[in-house]
């Protein structure tokens, strides 16, 4: 069946669950009661899989003609996108919340998608003849719904994850979710039978916030608990919800879940993450242990030392390559670009130094600099190691290319840059008619985030901006945007800024086409 506008519907006999069972039920109810308000995971995206898989030497399947599943789409604004920014690929997406389907149907009918399909449904009535996909994703599902439904969604996995394809499994982790554990056993019990969801968020807030302000004047670990709670009082509402006063949030140990999926004929990849990946970056005899561990137990004591909350596991089916290390040599054929939160913390950073300094510091300071400039564009890693070998002092090890391939990959293992196997290249200059990114374009006119080029989720909060951008579709000049950037601002009561100053914010956050 479809609709009419190239979003292909699955057949409701097909879709929905031949058996229910209250804690489907309940589920159901509470996204029914409180929607989830979907955003970008730019982990969970092909290319970005890919490019994991690429640097531990696994082989991938090409993003640009990817088969994708989604379980638990949502209201498809992690999906949607994705198949907007992918013609050549083949989406599908399925979730048990009809209302929020609904939404991501209308999504995509307005943007004109026509590579996706949308089943409103039980995953564990999932139609048998959809598959395979090269790519199965799963963000923000295992550790909310019952055993029986993780059990399908692994036997899903199995069965329809192509030969080399590679799945997606977003999940709240041990220990660090010991900690968490602690508000969500005191707060749950206050609020959970308080059916109307505005209060039973209020009032989870108020006693998160008596727990905080009592145990920060305690000793011991008190005062650190007492972040916890802060920090559950300062959440935003749908994770609060969905997350914090879920009826159903099982953290797992790492160990654990890699064995729940052999159990269904899959292995434990790497984390989605470069960033998550174990780094030897501890004490002499720390690092000696961790190096005669092996890869699991390694891992599981890194999360330890992390007190890691979250993961993003990547499966693949047994029997294939188990994968090497990163390796900076693997790099050397990929871009790299400036990570969101470097970019947010560079304005913070003090001075830049003269010149005239080719010292370690000084050269990463000045590549640093050239990637937050050229955000969220991405540069071939053999250009950056040019930058880098023509700034270090001659004799520096800096100077040599393997050594500046490593500092790289450090940082990418840190979280400063991003690894990228195939480049991004958002437009640093608005055109005479300039166009925004069309998901980007759909999202500003509902909702306080917008999707980029690079898939990251963008905060848009400026009203005017939210306002004018939905009318950058390329089909007005920049004197009729200017226009009606003044009615704006005068219908908002706001200052009129000139326009290059909104095209300019626009493009320096990567939603620009041209």
């Amino acid at each position: 069946m479809d609709d009419g506008s190239g979003v292909k519907a699955a057949e409701a006999s097909n879709a929905r669950p031949t058996a229910h069972d209250a804690t489907t039920d309940a589920i159901r109810h509470s996204y029914k009661a409180f929607p989830y308000d979907s955003r970008p995971c730019p982990t969970s995206t092909p290319a970005r899989i890919a490019t994991v898989a690429r640097l531990l030497g696994v082989e991938a399947p090409d993003p640009a003609r990817a088969r994708v599943l989604e379980i638990a789409c949502s209201d498809g604004g992690n999906l949607v996108p994705m198949a907007c920014a992918t013609p050549g690929g083949r989406f599908v997406g399925i979730d048990l919340a009809s209302e929020a389907v609904e939404v991501a149907r209308g999504m995509a009918r307005d943007l004109g998608v026509g590579n996706l399909t949308l089943i409103d449904g039980d995953l564990r009535n999932l139609p048998s003849d959809l598959g395979p996909f090269d790519y199965i994703v799963a963000h923000g599902f295992h550790s909310w719904v019952p055993p029986e439904v993780r059990v399908a969604m692994f036997d899903t996995m199995r069965t329809n994850l192509a030969p080399d394809g590679i799945a997606f499994v977003s999940h709240n982790v041990m220990p660090g979710c010991a900690l968490r554990g602690i508000p969500w056993s005191a707060v749950r019990p206050q609020v959970m039978d308080i059916e109307d969801p505005a209060r039973r968020i209020a009032e989870a807030r108020a006693v998160a916030g008596r727990m905080a302000t009592t145990m920060s004047r305690l000793p011991g670990m008190a005062v650190a608990v007492a972040e916890e709670f802060r920090d559950l009082a300062e959440r935003q509402d749908i994770v609060l919800v969905h997350d914090d006063l879920a009826s159903l949030n099982q953290p797992v140990y790492l160990r654990d879940i890699a064995a729940e999926a052999a159990s269904h004929g899959l292995e434990w990849l790497a984390d989605a993450d470069p960033s998550r990946h174990v780094a030897y970056a501890y004490d002499e005899p720390m690092n000696r242990w961790l190096a005669s561990l092996d890869r699991m137990a390694r891992e599981h004591v890194v999360d330890h030392l992390r007190l890691r909350r979250y993961r993003e596991s990547l499966f693949v089916h047994q029997g294939r390559p188990p994968g090497a290390p990163m390796s900076p040599e693997r790099l050397g054929a990929m871009h790299v670009a400036a990570a969101n939160s470097t970019v947010e913390r560079h304005a913070s950073l003090p001075a830049p130094p003269a010149a005239g300094d080719r010292s370690g510091p000084a050269v990463q300071r000045r590549l640093l600099d050239r990637l937050v400039r050229l955000h969220p564009s991405s540069a071939p890693v053999a250009e950056v190691v040019g930058w880098i070998a023509g700034d270090a002092a001659p004799g520096s090890p800096l100077a040599d290319p393997p050594q500046a391939r490593q500092l790289l990959l450090s940082a990418c293992a840190t979280g400063v840059f991003v690894p990228l196997g195939w480049p991004v290249d958002a437009n640093r200059v608005a055109g005479e008619r300039p166009c925004v990114f069309a998901p980007a374009r759909w999202q500003a006119e509902r909702h306080e985030y917008v999707v980029n080029l690079r898939h990251d989720g963008v905060v848009f909060t400026d009203a005017v901006q939210r306002r004018l951008l939905p009318l950058l579709d390329g089909t007005r000049t920049r004197a009729e945007l200017s226009q009606a950037l003044a009615r704006i601002a005068a219908d908002l009561g706001k200052p009129a800024r000139p326009l290059g100053e909104h095209l300019a914010h626009f493009t320096s956050i990567g939603l620009v086409e041209r």
